[in-house]
């Protein structure tokens, strides 16, 4: 497909590759990459780093380095950078990059990037995060259930109850602190401010497109696309690994080792299923890893669970191939997870947490309790559970989706 007229898009993207914190900015870089290769002029505006060029093209488009934020989501530091300086910035070069480029669309790719500006160009932003929704950016109420709106009461006792905003684990002196709630909760106001000012949506979920409805946003202005799944396939393998999966039927999570990820909720279900050749793989890296290895082990699984660690990306084809099974145990209503996309185009089956965006899955993949997920595994490995269908998410059926998206709303 080759688009008739030269339509100009500027992307914007807080970070964008080689600079990764998760799918977000995989997800924009490949929808950069197949926009220009379907002939769409097409920039990005995203965050500098000292560590790489202010400007430079690649795979079509063309990058610019402009916009001021904490080096990463993480820390308390970067993200006092971030609540004071990247709305602004964002605003700021908008203005400027506008005049130079001319853009017919400004497209936001992730929510923390939404501001309200006046341009010439369409807005359009991809819902892929909850930071127009929720001050703490995750929708996890009191960190037991999906959150249907906010209120500064309602706020106020959620975070007193909370471990984490967003990623972050919140300190003690933090969570009774009012300038720190202050800090919190106004930037999600002036992000859903700005909400108003955009002319599409781009739902990745069901959830998400339900979030945007109950927040006011018409139905008309929503669309749903699934992100660009684009499935880096190889033969490499990890020879050390390998060794220890031999003659071994694996179950694989793959996510960082947060508490929002519920690897926990893996490990005990685990204890619990029939299959004695299962082996689960923890495929990650993160805070939690401490509390899973004393988990693992106290409930006789020192043998049964294998922690790998954070592999590079081009080893991740090595996991799906080499597993039986993939699980998704998020706690937290995700807006929608690339996992089930990858465990797809594998032809693997997956067995996910029924919250979030994975309510897209059919119900023979989701599990609601630990006890379910145990029998789940139990069956899907006796009887080599079918994956789930991949040509939803087929990227050129995708990507010809958002361009005429495009090119309708332009004209």
């Amino acid at each position: 497909m080759e688009t008739k007229n030269k339509l100009k898009v500027l992307l914007v993207s807080e970070y964008f590759p080689p600079k990764i914190f998760g799918g977000g900015e995989i997800s924009a870089y490949l929808l950069a990459k197949n926009l220009a290769k379907k002939g769409i002029d097409v920039s990005v505006l995203t965050s500098k780093s000292k560590d790489l060029l202010n400007f430079e093209e690649k795979d079509g488009a063309k990058i610019y380095r402009r916009l001021k934020t904490g080096e990463s989501p993480n820390g308390l530091k970067n993200n006092i950078k971030r609540v004071f300086e990247f709305s602004k910035s964002v605003k700021k070069e908008i203005k400027k990059i506008e005049k130079e480029i001319f853009p017919d669309i400004i497209h936001f790719l992730n929510t923390t990037s939404i501001v309200k500006i006046k341009t010439k160009a369409k807005k359009f932003a991809t819902i892929n995060g909850y930071a127009p929704f929720c001050p703490k950016g995750n929708l996890w109420y009191n960190e037991k259930s999906a959150c249907s709106g906010c209120n500064p009461f309602k706020f106020v006792r959620c975070i007193m109850n909370s471990e984490y905003v967003g990623k972050n684990k919140i300190r003690w002196y933090l969570k009774y602190n009012p300038i720190f709630w202050c800090l919190v909760y106004y930037p999600y106001v002036s992000r859903r401010k700005a909400l108003s000012s955009i002319d599409r949506f781009i739902a990745i979920s069901d959830f998400v497109r339900q979030t945007l409805i109950n927040h006011k946003v018409p139905d008309y202005k929503i669309s749903k696309i699934y992100n660009i799944a684009e499935i880096p396939d190889n033969n490499l393998e990890i020879k050390e690994l390998k060794e220890r999966i031999k003659n071994k039927k694996i179950v694989s999570t793959m996510s960082t080792l947060d508490k929002i990820k519920g690897i926990d909720l893996a490990i005990r279900a685990f204890s619990k299923i029939k299959n004695k050749k299962a082996v689960l793989l923890v495929v990650g890296d993160g805070p939690e890893r401490p509390k899973l290895e004393v988990l693992s082990a106290a409930l006789g699984l020192k043998e049964k669970v294998i922690f790998a660690g954070k592999i590079e990306q081009k080893f991740i084809p090595f996991i799906y191939k080499n597993s039986y099974l993939i699980l998704l145990t998020s706690l937290w209503p995700e807006p929608f997870s690339r996992v089930p996309m990858e465990a797809a185009y594998f032809k693997k089956p997956i067995l996910a947490s029924a919250i979030g965006g994975n309510l897209d899955l059919p119900d023979e993949f989701l599990f609601r309790t630990e006890d379910e997920l145990a029998e789940k595994i139990d069956l899907s490995l006796s009887k080599n559970q079918k994956s789930e269908d991949f040509s939803k998410y087929n990227p050129e059926k995708n990507i010809k989706k958002v361009i005429d998206l495009y090119f309708s709303v332009n004209n």
